[in-house]
């Protein structure tokens, strides 16, 4: 079949190569696979993110940070610092990033309690208006977490209509509000022991199945597989499969293996990961916490404090290098949560104070094949048409201040 070439308009800020952003191919090559078609990832350890973080994950999740009670413990008074460096770190490295979590009902803001039902869907209208300003662009979203009857329903769902005709009524008010404001990001139901034991599988599937028939925008159902390493990896496999016949993907979102004996560790990540790997409904998975003594439950650390990688990691790194195209029925997710817009171009311009003065800037897909040269007037920005369909791009310039390269996404 042949595809027509599209011409697609792309404002350029000569800058736009400059220092702002440091070259994708060292990052890329730091990183544990290129261009895989899964993503795995990891979180924040203890508020920060670690500077050894991209020799081992490729997607990156704020443990604490993004929680409503981090952000806004005190009322009307907003604490982004957490998040925007895991939002810089994400957009600086070319990793997706998630946001964890917009509704839950444990770590939100004490002071919800003493509001009335107007007034609590109030502040939950501003809280989803103020993440949506500052994050336009954020890729992922963990949109209601634990809602299962026994874990952490919002106590404040009735603001959002209870559980109303459908059973899920304020969860599907919730992905509706987060649609009209994120259209573009894969927004997540999570939960735990839903790929474990049976009644907690069976009501999530009672979920989506409800989701689906209401019209509801969810992308994807989250798993954290906290309790899988417990289990058989045949039975989690089954359950795994019940979730995906509801027609959604699945995103391992916090999985983690509670053995401090590096042999049991590494056997049940052998056998468990490659499952997950090789499921062809799974999109991504995220370890949660890999520093040994930083990680909230004992024994799931993966790498020890003096540097050394636990043998469960090291076999990991080297499993994910040799299989780095595993089945991937969902590719559209990954690339929405691997774009980076062009349109920042302005902006880096304005932070970087200096300009590249090359004349040519090579185009390279995201397999490192040639699509187009540009020209750039010197020290300006230029608008130029690339003969190429819109996607996500490698620009690669040389100059006198040195090789440079970033990823954009074209319109």
């Amino acid at each position: 079949m042949r595809y027509k070439k599209r011409h697609v308009h792309i404002r350029i800020a000569a800058v736009l190569l400059s220092a702002v952003l440091p070259p994708v191919s060292g990052l890329i090559n730091a990183q544990p696979v290129k261009n895989c078609s899964k993503f795995i990832g990891n979180i924040t350890t203890r508020n920060a993110v670690r500077s050894d973080f991209c020799d081992y994950w490729d997607q990156i999740t704020g443990e604490n940070e993004s929680k409503w009670s981090s952000i806004e413990g005190t009322r009307d008074n907003m604490n982004w610092r957490g998040t925007d460096s895991i939002a810089a770190f994400a957009k600086r490295n070319g990793i997706p990033w998630k946001f964890h979590c917009l509704i839950w009902g444990s770590q939100y803001p004490n002071w919800m309690n003493n509001l009335s039902q107007s007034e609590q869907l109030e502040e939950i209208t501003e809280w989803y208006d103020a993440i949506a300003k500052r994050y336009p662009d954020v890729p992922m979203i963990d949109v209601v977490n634990e809602a299962y009857p026994s874990h952490k329903p919002a106590p404040f769902k009735n603001a959002l209509g209870g559980d109303g005709s459908t059973g899920f009524d304020w969860i599907i008010k919730a992905f509706e509000m987060a649609r009209e404001r994120w259209p573009k990001a894969i927004l997540i139901y999570n939960d735990y022991n839903n790929i474990e034991y049976g009644s907690e599988v069976d009501w999530t599937v009672k979920l989506a199945n409800a989701m689906k028939k209401a019209g509801a925008p969810l992308d994807a159902i989250g798993a954290q597989s906290h309790d899988a390493w417990r289990i058989s990896t045949s039975t989690v496999k089954n359950n795994i499969d019940k979730l995906v016949a509801t027609g959604y993907p699945v995103v391992i979102t916090e999985y983690d293996i509670g053995q401090s004996d590096d042999n049991a560790q590494k056997r049940v990540m052998e056998e468990q990961f490659t499952m997950f790997w090789n499921h062809p409904k799974i999109i991504g998975v995220t370890y949660w916490g890999y520093v040994v003594g930083s990680t909230w439950r004992n024994g799931t650390g993966l790498l020890n404090t003096n540097g050394t990688p636990r043998p469960a990691l090291t076999w990991l790194m080297d499993f994910v290098k040799k299989n780095s195209t595993p089945p991937n029925d969902y590719p559209e997710l990954l690339v929405r949560a691997t774009e980076t817009s062009v349109s920042r171009g302005t902006q880096l311009r304005q932070q970087a104070g200096t300009v590249i003065t090359s004349q040519n800037i090579r185009v390279f897909d995201l397999l490192g094949r040639t699509t187009a040269h540009l020209g750039t007037e010197t020290g300006l920005p230029s608008v130029s048409k690339v003969g190429t369909a819109a996607g996500s791009y490698i620009l690669s310039t040389g100059s006198k201040a040195g090789h440079r390269e970033c990823i954009v996404r074209t319109r």
